[in-house]
């Protein structure tokens, strides 16, 4: 199975091949033996899934899992391991009441540092910007979506 990614499939796969019809990251369709009857399942390549989601729309089967990691995090941070966390803007708007408790939570766990992602567009938009003056640029992709991104670098 390639289960190496961070969206995986589980039992509930029937093979109806739907999740292929709209995604093009997709791994091979595998076909397995099960008490004498063949049956089809369509496993997720990990290593070319961008974690887009549009897999878990279309299917109605429930077969599309993300792998958590949350154990592992809090594991890791007990082990010592250096570990900064990226927040999103809408991380404040959507829990204005408990974001700092989070974060001090966080902090006193062991989290080493925590990164505003809007702080990283900044110096991104600035860099786009430099690059256009200093070469009159006049046309490509710009996009911070992992998915976009994820998709064009496979």
């Amino acid at each position: 199975m390639l289960n190496d990614g961070l969206v995986f499939t589980n039992e509930k796969c029937v093979g109806c091949n739907k999740c292929i019809s709209v995604c093009s990251c997709l791994g091979a369709c595998i076909s397995e033996e099960a008490d004498g009857n063949r049956k089809t399942r369509v496993d997720v390549d990990g290593s070319r899934c961008i974690s887009c989601g549009a897999c878990f729309d279309v299917c109605q089967h429930g077969a599309r899992e993300f792998r958590d990691d949350t154990v592992r995090f809090f594991e890791d941070l007990k082990k010592g391991e250096h570990i900064s966390v990226l927040i999103a803007p809408a991380f404040k708007a959507n829990y204005p009441n408990e974001y700092e408790s989070v974060l001090g939570g966080l902090k006193a766990r062991g989290v080493r540092r925590f990164i505003s992602v809007s702080f990283g567009a900044d110096i991104t938009t600035w860099a786009y910007i430099n690059y256009i003056q200093k070469n009159n640029y006049l046309g490509g992709i710009s996009q911070p979506c992992p998915a976009v991104v994820g998709y064009i670098g496979s």
